[in-house]
């Protein structure tokens, strides 16, 4: 890929590939599912994609803005298991020895951080591809910012965002405020799902435009459709609450250009030193033979 960036959901992938490979330990007992996981995704995307440049972003501990907003955000959420907390700095390490960023902000979402860079290198230029299978991430999406998924290698653009999720990218968040989000808690309307929230968004594209013209609903040929009324008149505030949780920030104080200039070459002496001491014995060799991916 020619100007082309990769930005790596890694706290969504770091969980995946915990949980995937929970038994995985080195010869001293400590976990190495997680790194093992993680690093095999990355190495399956520059094997395809071969960016340019590439950021793995991660989730920052601390309140943010959504919390402030409404406190049982993510409230659900389990706590962090430990053996998922041993492996998070020794994955940071090998992805820096390989050359590519490690990056995160106090206090924001990596959710945050991506839509910003993202933005950013649309701005200047980049084919934009974002490695994540959160719903949440879908907004972003644009001729020059799609999403990968690689579970099946299927790339999705601004087309095939609307036939997956019924709506184009620019109201997935109105999509999530109408009908919540449990993984995130973001409460939405009670009874509204996604085909009711498809045939409305289709007709009244925005949820300021249903509240504009809340009474066409009762002409869309939804079932109890006066019912979804009253419920939306009900909710309204936290539709609106939803709307914030739901959106994506682009904003956050952080610097493409700068983070680009973090890459280096591959630090092959210290790579090798970590893959030996966390046991990735196909990667020694690899990298031994020079069938690694070396970043120069």
């Amino acid at each position: 890929m020619n100007n082309s960036l990769i930005l790596v959901d890694g706290s969504f992938h770091l969980y995946r590939s915990y949980y995937a490979f929970p038994l995985l330990t080195n010869s001293l007992g400590e976990p190495t599912g997680a790194i093992y996981g993680m690093l095999q995704m990355i190495k399956k995307l520059l094997t395809y994609y071969t960016p340019n440049h590439m950021a793995v972003i991660f989730d920052e501990t601390g309140d943010n803005f959504r919390n402030t907003l409404f406190k049982p955000y993510k409230s659900n959420r389990k706590i962090m298991p430990e053996k998922l907390k041993e492996q998070i700095n020794p994955l940071y390490n090998i992805i820096k020895a390989m050359g590519f960023m490690v990056l995160s902000v106090a206090n924001v979402e990596a959710d945050d951080v991506i839509g910003t860079l993202a933005l950013q290198g649309e701005q200047k230029g980049y084919s934009i591809l974002i490695s994540t299978l959160d719903k949440d991430m879908a907004q972003l999406v644009s001729s020059n910012i799609k999403i990968i998924n690689m579970v099946n290698n299927e790339v999705l653009g601004p087309q095939d965002i609307e036939e997956k999720y019924g709506v184009p990218p620019t109201l997935i968040s109105d999509h999530l405020a109408l009908t919540g989000d449990c993984s995130d808690n973001i409460p939405g309307v009670p009874g509204i799902g996604k085909k009711t929230a498809n045939i409305i968004l289709r007709n009244l594209p925005g949820i300021q435009a249903i509240y504009d013209n809340i009474n066409k609903i009762s002409t869309l040929g939804l079932r109890g459709a006066e019912n979804i009324v009253i419920k939306l008149k009900e909710h309204k505030e936290q539709v609106f609450l939803s709307y914030k949780l739901a959106t994506i920030k682009t904003d956050v104080e952080i610097d493409l250009s700068k983070s680009i200039q973090i890459s280096r070459d591959t630090d092959i002496i210290y790579l090798d030193k970590l893959f030996q001491r966390y046991e990735f014995r196909k990667w020694i060799k690899e990298l031994k033979d020079g069938k690694w991916y070396i970043k120069n």
